[in-house]
């Protein structure tokens, strides 16, 4: 894009400021938990039916696209991010209402603020103020997408798997995920997995304890092993640490009166690109065998967990708990588009990475594509009663995020 096309679309959204800010204070004024995403959902295609896009549908899943269309032919731009939000957990841990959607200090508060419902707002006006500056080439598609916080990437994967092949919208060249980046450039994360481990016992009553075989103390060992091998995982100069950590811990059956048989520990690994789930399974299975063979009487057995889930639209899917590590290169051409696009509106953005797992674990990671995060929000306040977003960032990011998708959408004009 041209210097000027810019300059006019900064102006554009610099007018639009207070529809972007109140767009955004209406996504979190409305609750949109993981498979409740319905109502958020109308609310974004209504807004981008309103500015004018080529195209709006919601897909099966749930999942709500707007496509705008260039003049002619160039790259495919997909702006990303998820519609559903986490529970607010105890309210009175809120200093402002999570569906308030206050406005104080120079801040938007409440719920999903930072993740990711000021992108959302970002994204549709970006796609807008392209459309109207007249987009030379290629084409730009905002999808808001479900299901997000359950993970495995259902909403996201559906859309590409499924959405955009049946509209005959080629796979994107490029992809701007929209999870809470504070306006910096973040290129990629750790992988997630969640696994089981199962130590078995005998039950009895708990008056003779000596009648069973406690699964529960048959579990200690495990949890030891798993401490020693959180200090010998590898380490990556950008993406930093793998990391293991059990999550939780129960006994069945649930009885005071009986020797639980059963004791079910829950694990989170994260990891980098390169570590198989082969070989994060093995380092596990390694431990259970190391106690088997000095303990006649134990038994363990290991598991990926999986997720029955189901989006509000009525999809459903099973799938394992497992989520791809992914990493775009700094040097990659769309990436020094992107950020020469920033440059030329006065942003100087750093290279960064998320700790938490997002969609780009699909895209980015699954099918490899080139991906970055774009975004207002900040990943310090997200998932916490402290969720905000700064306002001034909400119009900035929406300025950036259209100079982003433009450039790469026009530069790739053939």
């Amino acid at each position: 894009m041209q210097a000027a096309e810019i300059k006019q679309i900064s102006e554009t959204l610099g007018q639009d400021r207070d529809a972007v800010v109140a767009f955004a204070r209406d996504l979190v004024s409305t609750p949109g938990f993981c498979g409740e995403e319905g109502a958020v959902a109308a609310l974004v295609a209504e807004r981008m039916r309103d500015l004018g896009f080529d195209d709006v549908w919601t897909d099966d899943a749930g999942n709500v696209a707007g496509r705008v269309k260039g003049a002619a032919p160039g790259r495919s731009v997909l702006l990303a991010t998820h519609l559903d939000t986490a529970r607010p957990g105890e309210r009175s841990l809120w200093e402002h209402d999570p569906f308030g959607a206050d406005l104080a200090d120079g801040w938007l508060h409440g719920l999903g603020a930072s993740s990711n419902k000021a992108a959302i707002a970002c994204q549709v006006y970006a796609a807008a103020a392209l459309a109207r500056a007249g987009l030379r080439a290629g084409d730009v598609t905002v999808a808001s997408v479900v299901h997000s916080e359950g993970g495995e990437c259902l909403g996201l994967a559906h859309l590409l798997e499924r959405s955009l092949p049946e509209r005959r919208i080629r796979t994107p060249d490029f992809t701007v995920m929209g999870d809470p980046t504070g306006l910096d450039l973040f290129l990629g994360h750790r992988g997630r997995c969640e696994l089981e481990i199962v130590t078995i016992g005998r039950t009895s009553h708990s008056s003779s304890p000596w009648l069973g075989l406690n699964a529960a103390y048959k579990m200690i060992p495990v949890l030891e092993g798993i401490e020693e091998l959180a200090t010998a995982l590898p380490s990556h100069p950008f993406l930093e640490r793998s990391t293991v950590a059990v999550t939780d811990v129960s006994t069945l059956p649930r009885d005071a009166a009986r020797i639980p048989d059963r004791c079910i520990a829950r694990i989170d690994r994260r990891f980098l690109p390169g570590e198989s789930l082969d070989a994060i399974v093995g380092q596990l299975q390694t431990i259970l065998t190391r106690i088997g063979a000095r303990d006649p009487e134990f038994r363990g057995e290991i598991s990926v967990r999986s997720a029955a889930e189901r989006t509000y639209s009525g999809l459903e899917r099973t799938a394992p708990k497992v989520m791809t590590a992914w990493l775009t290169a700094e040097d990659h051409p769309l990436v020094v588009a992107a950020i020469s696009a920033l440059a030329d509106l006065g942003e100087v953005p750093r290279f960064d990475k998320w700790y938490f797992a997002t969609d780009g674990s699909y895209v980015g990671g699954t099918l490899g594509l080139p991906t970055i995060g774009y975004s207002p929000g900040e990943e310090r306040y997200s998932h916490t009663p402290y969720d905000r977003v700064r306002v001034d960032y909400i119009l900035r990011c929406a300025v950036g995020t259209a100079a982003i998708a433009g450039a790469i959408a026009e530069e790739g004009n053939v």
